[in-house]
């Protein structure tokens, strides 16, 4: 099962908060350890000190006290009285006098030197115990007092201080795990109102998802569902706008279908049975035209573009429509030519499209071009693209009415031809999708000429195809 976006950032987070949390404990640790042996090394030489220069004085300036010490040192060490404090045996502390002589020391201390060295910290073990040692000798006289702390002191000392540490940051720890819960909650509101507002929506309900309150990092994944809402909308507008063309433009050829069956069931000879069949199978070869064209424009427009990466031959896609139009062209006596340039290249784009493309520009020609008229298809090196011409001698389409031929089902008044009003809508949703211009022009034999520029992708095609 697939985990949440809340438990996958509380995996991450908990986990982290946690190796932090120790690593800040191993470093108050370390540093409270050190300075509290700094702070109680700092005693002992305050200490050692302090003891070296009252019993200088006194020694050297009290005849009776160094007469004390000489003859009577144990009695000095007995009168030093009970211990009175449960600390008072981890501490010790000698007083030797010149030349190596003990004069004084405390009850917890050795009867020999806790240390050889004659200033400076040791580390000794006495009586089987660690012991942190200060030795200070008096360059007046040689006399040497010698201080000593128990390292279980240390120990004790260093474990209570990291005891009130750890416990509260124990303590502190769920709540920790609370509040970044409750943050990981918070974060995550926004998108929990977008899942909620697309869980609650409609199937007509496809407008943009707005919320202020969005974070930066989710802004993608709403910018992309809200593209998405749009591309929807889009191919329901495209498919209700489909399905009422299809029935506004069928329901005439149907009906005229109909009305010629009814003639021909009428027909009391057989010329005019004969005649209204002939009718009956126009009828339906116009609406299968119409129909083919509606399926073609069904096809085309829920596309987005064509594949960048795709080269298309635009000469082989045109000299094969032309080879399978040309029985038409001959059908009406029309000149049908090509012409290529030499410097001819391949574009970016698909080629079933292509031919659709050109294939309607060409039926259109063919088919407004009055009988022994001409069309001519012309493919033209242009900067850094390719120029596809279609023009004829037909009877052409006025300035005025140039920006309607376009839309669909429009069909220009006052030609004889029959047809659908579906070509160049056609012919602009490829290029459209090809991002190719198109533009609508006179053609220097009178009729119309088409034009439509593609962008060069490929090298130049060095071979000219037949005319």
């Amino acid at each position: 099962m697939a985990l949440s976006i809340r438990n996958r950032l509380l995996l991450i987070l908990l986990p982290v908060t946690l190796l932090v949390w120790a690593v800040i404990v191993a470093i108050i640790y370390a540093g409270t350890r050190h300075e509290v042996n700094d702070l109680i090394d700092a005693q002992l030489v305050q200490s050692g000190r302090i003891l070296l220069n009252v019993l200088s004085h006194e020694f050297y300036e009290e005849e009776t006290f160094r007469k004390k010490v000489y003859d009577h040192p144990l009695n000095i060490i007995q009168s030093l009285g009970s211990l009175s404090h449960k600390y008072e045996q981890r501490l010790a502390f000698q007083v030797w006098l010149p030349p190596g002589r003990l004069g004084l020391r405390s009850r917890s201390a050795p009867d020999t030197p806790m240390t050889e060295l004659a200033n400076g910290f040791d580390n000794s073990l006495i009586n089987g115990r660690h012991w942190r040692v200060y030795a200070v000798t008096s360059e007046k006289d040689g006399m040497q007092v010698q201080v000593a702390e128990s390292m279980e002191i240390r120990d004790q000392l260093r474990n209570v201080i990291a005891m009130r540490i750890l416990v509260p940051m124990l303590l502190a720890l769920p709540v920790l795990a609370g509040l970044i819960w409750y943050g990981v909650g918070r974060a995550m509101g926004p998108l929990l109102r977008i899942a909620e507002d697309v869980e609650h929506r409609h199937l007509e309900h496809l407008s943009p998802i707005r919320d202020e309150a969005i974070p930066r990092e989710a802004q993608p994944l709403v910018n992309a569902l809200n593209a998405l809402f749009l591309r929807l909308q889009q191919a329901f507008e495209n498919e209700r706008r489909f399905t009422a063309d299809a029935a506004h433009e069928l329901r005439t050829p149907l009906a005229a279908l109909k009305t010629q069956a009814q003639v021909a069931l009428r027909a009391g000879d057989d010329a005019a049975r004969s005649e209204a069949l002939r009718q009956v199978i126009a009828g339906v070869d116009r609406a299968t035209h119409m129909v083919q064209q509606l399926l073609t424009l069904a096809r085309l427009d829920p596309r987005q573009g064509v594949a960048v990466d795709r080269q298309a031959d635009l000469r082989e896609v045109v000299t094969g429509v032309l080879t399978e139009l040309a029985p038409a062209a001959l059908a009406k006596d029309i000149d049908l030519s090509l012409e290529v340039d030499e410097q001819a290249c391949a574009v970016s784009g698909d080629s079933d499209m292509l031919a659709i493309l050109v294939r309607n520009l060409v039926d259109n020609a063919i088919k407004y071009t009055p009988a022994g008229g001409v069309v001519e298809v012309r493919l033209e090196r242009q900067a850094q693209g390719m120029v596809l011409r279609v023009s004829d001698s037909g009877p052409g389409i006025p300035g005025e009415r140039r920006t309607q031929v376009f839309d669909r089902f429009y069909r220009v008044l006052g030609t004889e031809t029959a047809g659908t009003g579906l070509g160049l809508s056609i012919v602009k949703r490829v290029a459209e999708l090809h991002q190719a211009e198109i533009r609508l022009g006179d053609s220097p034999r009178g009729g119309l000429e088409v034009s439509v520029r593609f962008a060069c992708q490929a090298p130049v095609l060095q071979e000219t195809p037949p005319q």
